[in-house]
């Protein structure tokens, strides 16, 4: 069946979701020779690799297998080693008076208020609100550069998909490079209190690329949430702002469920195990498909349908155990955010077909059309 799973195929890159639910059925535990790794879809198995630590990480490097310095960030790292580092930026976000400071919900509210016609939700708030976000997290004023650093970022969002596309790495290398040098530079003038003011890693790689990957994870994953919860929405029906407004954590949940950006995460085998008569062993690469297991029938009713009352919700979609979004209830807040902000709006609605970016790992728009109206 490794025919089927073609993530950078022009029909998975559009809905890779009947792919997904015919390997859930046929063939959960999927080896797929091209990646040289397992591909699990069921909700179970998915959790299981998540949670079983002892058998599972996130690390290659345990297994002895090379690693370039620049890569090594606490998303990399498993405990104990990434314990300090990541309860670092944690105890910086949990410090925070509100999630959601003054500056992102008048930016919103800024963004919002003069939109008429038909817009680029993606480029005329998406993007801008999911950077004031993280930059007001770190303690600077929205970056200058924030045209280069957006395409910074989408070329490292790019590189996620090398393991498909080597031709991607080279280019993800060198904007992991400009990133840094970008954070560097805006640490002058840093607010105290804020993440570049209290993480300061001198030497430390490890520190410098993890101050690189936390501020891109939750410009380009927040950015993605909201175009394709809004992509989501509009595409069925078009929706008041008041509707929108008063969505609620449920309905966050829920859409984080059925289009959460991030499709799939990798950990490397650690001892020999089996999943459903399938021998995986010490050092293969087993490649968890978070977006699958989210709409697994036997754990979630209708799976493919939007329920905003949906009782239990246990999704995959900001992971789970040691490796979990730490930074998930910012980038809810953030989307609740934006939800409020419409309030201004009499409607939205689709105004075309979006302009999908060709990504497998994390799917995200380029442009999303909207056409917004008064009444």
């Amino acid at each position: 069946m490794s025919s089927i799973f073609d993530p950078l195929s022009a029909t998975m890159l559009a809905d890779p979701h009947a792919i997904y639910a015919r390997l859930r059925a046929e063939d959960p535990v999927h080896r797929h020779d091209p990646l040289d790794a397992w591909v699990l879809t069921r909700h179970d198995d998915c959790t299981r690799v998540l949670k079983d630590t002892d058998a599972f990480g996130s690390d290659p490097a345990a297994l002895g297998k090379p690693v370039p310095e620049s890569v090594r960030n606490l998303h990399v790292l498993d405990p104990p080693e990434s314990t300090p580092v990541r309860h670092l930026f944690l105890g910086l976000l949990r410090s925070r008076e509100a999630l959601v400071g003054e500056s992102v919900r008048r930016l919103a509210d800024d963004l919002v208020k003069d939109l008429r016609g038909v817009v680029d939700f993606v480029r005329d708030v998406a993007e801008p609100l999911a950077l004031q976000a993280v930059a007001d997290l770190y303690g600077i004023g929205f970056p200058a550069e924030h045209e280069r650093y957006r395409e910074t970022s989408r070329t490292m969002v790019l590189g996620m998909d090398s393991g498909l596309d080597p031709t991607r790495l080279p280019p993800a290398l060198a904007a992991r490079d400009t990133l840094n040098t970008l954070i560097e530079g805006w640490r002058e003038g840093a607010k105290a209190g804020g993440v570049l003011d209290a993480v300061r890693p001198g030497d430390d790689r490890v520190l410098v690329n993890s101050l690189r990957a936390v501020f891109d994870a939750g410009y380009s994953t927040t950015a993605d949430m909201m175009a394709n919860a809004l992509h989501r929405l509009t595409s069925r029906r078009s929706w008041t702002g008041a509707e929108l407004s008063s969505l609620d954590g449920r309905a966050v949940d829920e859409l984080i469920r059925l289009v959460g950006p991030v499709q799939a995460v990798s950990r490397h085998c650690k001892s020999d195990v089996d999943l459903r008569g399938r021998r995986v062993r010490r050092g293969d690469v087993v490649v968890v498909v978070l977006a699958a297991a989210n709409r697994d029938p036997l754990v979630f009713p209708s799976p493919d349908e939007a329920d905003f009352a949906r009782p239990a919700n246990p999704h995959l979609g900001l992971g789970r155990g040691v490796h979990a979004c730490f930074g998930a209830p910012l980038g809810r807040e953030v989307l609740l955010t934006a939800f409020r902000a419409l309030a201004a709006v009499g409607r939205v609605e689709a105004a075309g077909e979006p302009v999908r970016r060709p990504t497998a790992t994390q799917r995200g728009l380029d442009h999303l059309p909207l056409r917004i109206s008064s009444d």
